[in-house]
């Protein structure tokens, strides 16, 4: 059975607030780590930034990798709704 193509798109946008919420949650955790290192004294900056730093590595990564695959993601999706024969794109 195929799904339909209005269930593709429910689920593209459920996929795309996911991805979202995932990035926000990151977004937070670097906001808090900011703060967190903005409070410290200069003595202790530079071993808490290294740490920092090396616990942040795969969030960092992993957030590079939502970025870019929901960007070809979008750029695919919408290549599929312009509309065929014209040249118009959706900004």
């Amino acid at each position: 059975m195929t799904r339909s193509f209005h269930q593709e798109h429910v689920e593209f946008a459920q996929h795309v607030r996911t991805t979202c919420h995932r990035l926000n949650n990151f977004l937070t955790i670097l906001q808090c780590q900011h703060e967190h290192l903005a409070g410290l004294p200069s003595s202790q900056l530079e071993p808490e930034l290294a740490v920092a730093l090396q616990d942040l590595e795969p969030l960092v990564d992993t957030a590079a990798n939502d970025v870019l695959e929901l960007s070809k993601q979008c750029r695919d999706f919408l290549e599929g709704v312009k509309q065929p024969g014209t040249s118009q794109k959706l900004d």
